[in-house]
C-alpha cells in the first residue's frame, strides 16, 4: 500500500517485495505435485536473496540516474543481470554440488553436475507419479525454475515498469498443478492476486511522470492518496478472497470438479499411464503409492484391471482421439459392449480408490455391473465407464460375470468382422520387414487364435527378449523394428509390438491400460500400487469379445493367461524355430536383479539417451530468450531515452543534480521563479554567484519546460540545443556544489 507521493527508493522496494511475495507464494503452488521438504525452504531462500540483489542494485542504479547527467523513469539493466548472477550461483552451490549440502566454492563440476541432474529431473517428470519426491533433480528444477520466474518477473515489474505484466511468468509455477490436480491451493490463490494487484498502485503506468522528489503535494491531497491506496489494497484482497471463495465452491459441485482442466491434459496425477503412450521413451524409479485397494474371494483370479483402451498408433505414440461422454447405466446392468456371452461364474469386487485422479474407474476385463456414486457413464465403443474425477476414498463395487474363454471356443470364433482400425498397420519403412517376422513366427498356425498365442509365446521367451525399463538406441526410425532388432524393453514395447504384428496378419488389435492385480495384503485383501500399472494386447473375437493377451514376461506379469496355455504347460501352438529380426545377433542386456511391475511410461518426449531431455532445454531456451528480451528492451529504452530528450525531461535533471548537492526547492516554486531561487541557494552554499551565461542557460531550460506544461503551441529548443544546455547546467552546477561540500 504505497500513497502515490511516495519516493522512488520506497516503490523500488515495494516493487521487489510485492514481486518477491508472488513468487514465493507461486512457488508453494509446486508443492501439490512435489512432496514439501527441504526445498520448499531452499526456495524461499533463494528468492529472498535474488530479491535483495535486484532491489539493491535498482536502488543504486536508479538514484545514481537521478543524480547524473541523465534522470530516467526505466531501471538499468544491472540489477537483473546481478539478480541472475546470484540466482545462478544459489542453484549451482545448492543442488550442483556432490551432496546436498551448500557448496559455496562453485566450480565448473558443480555446472555438469546440475546439468546431469537436469536430465535426471526430466526423465522423473515424465515417469513418476504425482506428489513426487523432492529429491535433488526435482529440487533443483522446481527451486531454478522459481529463480527463473522471479528475475522474468521483476524485470517486467522493476525495470520495465510493467506491472501488470509481471503475473504471466507465474503461470510456469501454476501450470503443473493446474495440468495435474485441476487447482491451486486457495491461500497461494489469495496471497498471489492481492499482491499482484497491489503492485499495480506502487508505480503509475511506463513513461508516467514522477513528481520531482522534494515536491510534496499540499496535505489534503496527501490523505486522499493515502485513501485511495487504502481502498485499493482493501479491494484486492476482497477480489482475490472472493474468487478463492468461488473457486472452492465451483469445485464442490456435482461434474464440476476438475472438469475444466481436461482441456490441458487427459491424464490424472500421472497415477496411471498416460493415453499417448511413447514407446521410445525410458522409464525410471516409479511410486510405491497405493492407487486402489480392492477385496474379493481368494479362490478367484482377479486378473488385471483396465482403465481405457487405444486403437491408432502412428509408429511410436499410442492415440486415443477426441474423449467421449458415455450413456448412462443403471446399477444391476451388465456393461458390455454387445450382448454379454454366458458367464461360467460371477465373483464380487469391492474396491477404494487411493492415490488416483482419473475421469476412468479401473475395472475388469469380464462383462461387469458397476454400482458407485457421482456422475459416471458407460462408453460402450471403448468399454470404459467415465466421467467423474476420482477422490481418495471414493468406492465402487462390481460384479463380475466371467467368461468362458477356453483354447478350443477361441479356436472356433474365430475374429469375425471389426473397425478396420482395428488391423490398420503404420507405413513406416519396415513395415514389410515386420509382416514378414510375423509370418515366420506363426509358421503353420492356422486360427487367429494360434496364431496370437503363437506371437506371445515367441515375445514371452526370455531366451528371446530382455525386460528392461532402460531402452538401447535405435536407428532406423521405427521403434517397432528396433524393438526386434535390440530385443530389449518393458510393457509398452512388448504390448505395442505384438499388436503391430498382429494386425499385420490380418487380427483385430487395441492396446488395453491399467493395472496388474497387485499384491494380496490380507485373506480377501488386495493393494495396488502405481507400479502395477501396465499395458497388454487385446483381441477380437467374434461371440466372445476383446480377449487379453500377455506378451510381457512372466517375470513381471506373472503366468500366460490360462487359455493360452495347455494342460501340460506348455503354451499351444508352439511357434517357429528361434526367428531373428535381423541376421545380426541381438545385443546381450542384463536385466536388471530386481525388476518392478511395468509403470507410466512419458508421454510425448525427446530421443532416449541424449542427457538433458528435450522439453528441458525448450523451457529453459523460451525462459532465456524472454529474459534476454527484457534486457534487449531495457537498454533499447535506455538509448531511446538519451536521444529523445525533452524539456521536461532536462529539467529534472537540472532537479536531480541540485539534489544530490544537497539543496531543495521549496514546493511552491514556479518555473518562472526557479532559476532566480537556484542561484541564490548556490550562491549562498559556494560563496560565488552563478555565471551571466549558466544563469542565462538555466533561464531557458526553466522556460522551455514551462512552455511544455502550459503552451497551447510550445516553443522549445530543439534537442540537439537541448541537451547542450541540460548539460552545460548540470555540469557547472555539479563541479560547484561538489566543491562546496
Amino acid at each position: 500500500m504505497i500513497p502515490s507521493h511516495a519516493g522512488p527508493t520506497a516503490r523500488t522496494v515495494a516493487t521487489g517485495v510485492l514481486v518477491a511475495v508472488a513468487v514465493g507464494a507461486s512457488m508453494l503452488a509446486l508443492t501439490s505435485v512435489v512432496v514439501p521438504g527441504d526445498w520448499t525452504r531452499a526456495g524461499l531462500v533463494g528468492v529472498v536473496l535474488v530479491t535483495a540483489t535486484t532491489t539493491t542494485a535498482r536502488v543504486l542504479t536508479e538514484r545514481r540516474a537521478r543524480t547524473g547527467r541523465r534522470a530516467t523513469d526505466h531501471g538499468s539493466v544491472l540489477p537483473t543481470l546481478a539478480g541472475a548472477v546470484v540466482a545462478a550461483w544459489y542453484a549451482l552451490a545448492r543442488y550442483g554440488g556432490p551432496t546436498s549440502d551448500l557448496d559455496p566454492v562453485v566450480t565448473p563440476g558443480h555446472l555438469a553436475r546440475a546439468v546431469s541432474r537436469l536430465g535426471e529431473a526430466g526423465e522423473i517428470t515424465r515417469s513418476e507419479v504425482a506428489p513426487v519426491t523432492g529429491t535433488l533433480p526435482i529440487a533443483l528444477l522446481a527451486v531454478g525454475g522459481t529463480l527463473l520466474v522471479l528475475l522474468l518477473a521483476d524485470a517486467l515489474a522493476g525495470g520495465l515498469r510493467r506491472p501488470a505484466a509481471a503475473g504471466i511468468p507465474l503461470l510456469a509455477l501454476w501450470g503443473p498443478p493446474l495440468v495435474l490436480t485441476g487447482e491451486v491451493p486457495w491461500p497461494v490463490f489469495v496471497v498471489t492476486v492481492t499482491a499482484l494487484l497491489l503492485l499495480l498502485t506502487v508505480d503509475g503506468p511506463a513513461g508516467a511522470r514522477r513528481r520531482p522528489t522534494g515536491e510534496r503535494p499540499p496535505p489534503a491531497v496527501r490523505r486522499a492518496e493515502r485513501a485511495r491506496a487504502v481502498v485499493t489494497a482493501g479491494t484486492a484482497l476482497v477480489v482475490a478472497l472472493t474468487a478463492g471463495a468461488l473457486g472452492g465452491a465451483s469445485s464442490a459441485l456435482p461434474g464440476a470438479a476438475g472438469g475444466w482442466y481436461r482441456a490441458f491434459t487427459t491424464t490424472g496425477d500421472t497415477i496411471r499411464l498416460a493415453e499417448d503412450l511413447d514407446i521410445l521413451s525410458n522409464l525410471t524409479a516409479r511410486s510405491g503409492a497405493t492407487v486402489l485397494r480392492y477385496s474379493a474371494d481368494p479362490e478367484v483370479e482377479v486378473g488385471p484391471l483396465r482403465s481405457y483402451t487405444a486403437s491408432a498408433f502412428d509408429g511410436r505414440r499410442w492415440q486415443r482421439g477426441e474423449e467421449r461422454d458415455g450413456q448412462p447405466f443403471e446399477p444391476a446392468e451388465v456393461l458390455w459392449p454387445e450382448d454379454p456371452p454366458a458367464a461360467a461364474a460371477t465373483h464380487e469386487l469391492d474396491l477404494t480408490v487411493g492415490e488416483l485422479r482419473d475421469d476412468k474407474l479401473p475395472l475388469p476385463i469380464d462383462p461387469r455391473t458397476v454400482e458407485t456414486t457421482g456422475s459416471w457413464r458407460y462408453d460402450p465403443v471403448r468399454d470404459e465407464v467415465v466421467g467423474s474425477l476420482t477422490d481418495r476414498g471414493d468406492t465402487y463395487t462390481s460384479q463380475v460375470h466371467a467368461r468362458d474363454l477356453s483354447a478350443d471356443a477361441l479356436r472356433d470364433a474365430g475374429t469375425g468382422s471389426t473397425d478396420p482400425a482395428f488391423t490398420e498397420v503404420p507405413d513406416s519403412a519396415h513395415a514389410e520387414e515386420i509382416a514378414a517376422t510375423a509370418r515366420e513366427v506363426v509358421g503353420d498356425a492356422a486360427t487367429p487364435f494360434d496364431q496370437t498365442v503363437a506371437l506371445q509365446r515367441w515375445l514371452r521367451d526370455p531366451g528371446r527378449f530382455t525386460y528392461s525399463t532402460s531402452l538401447p538406441r535405435g536407428g532406423t526410425g521405427d521403434p517397432v523394428w528396433d524393438f526386434l532388432q535390440h530385443r530389449t524393453g518393458y510393457c509398452v514395447q512388448y504390448a505395442t509390438t505384438m499388436v503391430v504384428m498382429a494386425r499385420s496378419l490380418g487380427i483385430p488389435t487395441r492396446l488395453a491400460v491399467g493395472y496388474l492385480p497387485g499384491e494380496r495384503t490380507g485373506e480377501t485383501e488386495w493393494q495396488i500400487t502405481g507400479q502395477d500399472s501396465h499395458a497388454w494386447p487385446e483381441v477380437y473375437f467374434a461371440g466372445t469379445g476383446w480377449v487379453r493377451f500377455e506378451p510381457t514376461p512372466a517375470q513381471q506379469t506373472g503366468a500366460a493367461p490360462e487359455y493360452t496355455v495347455d494342460r501340460s504347460g506348455a503354451a499351444v501352438p508352439a511357434p517357429a524355430d528361434d526367428v531373428r529380426a535381423t541376421d545380426r545377433p541381438a545385443p546381450e542386456t542384463e536385466a536388471p536383479t530386481e525388476q518392478p511391475t511395468s509403470a507410466p511410461p512419458a508421454v510425448a518426449g525427446g530421443t532416449v539417451d541424449e542427457g538433458v531431455p528435450g522439453w528441458v532445454w525448450a523451457v529453459t531456451a523460451t525462459l532465456v530468450t524472454a529474459l534476454v528480451a527484457a534486457v534487449l528492451v531495457l537498454v533499447a529504452r535506455r538509448r531511446r531515452d538519451a536521444a529523445d530528450l525533452d524539456p521536461e525531461r532536462a529539467w529534472q535533471q537540472v532537479l536531480a543534480t541540485i539534489e544530490s548537492g544537497g539543496l531543495r526547492l521549496p514546493p511552491a516554486t514556479t518555473l518562472r521563479s526557479a532559476p532566480a531561487t537556484i542561484a541564490t541557494q548556490v550562491g549562498e552554499r559556494t560563496g560565488t554567484p552563478l555565471d551571466d551565461s549558466v544563469l542565462d542557460d538555466l533561464g531557458a531550460l526553466a522556460a522551455a519546460a514551462e512552455q511544455s506544461r502550459y503552451a497551447r503551441t510550445p516553443r522549445t529548443p530543439e534537442p540537439g540545443r537541448l541537451a547542450e544546455l541540460t548539460a552545460t547546467v548540470t555540469t557547472d552546477l555539479r563541479h560547484r556544489l561538489g566543491r562546496a561540500r
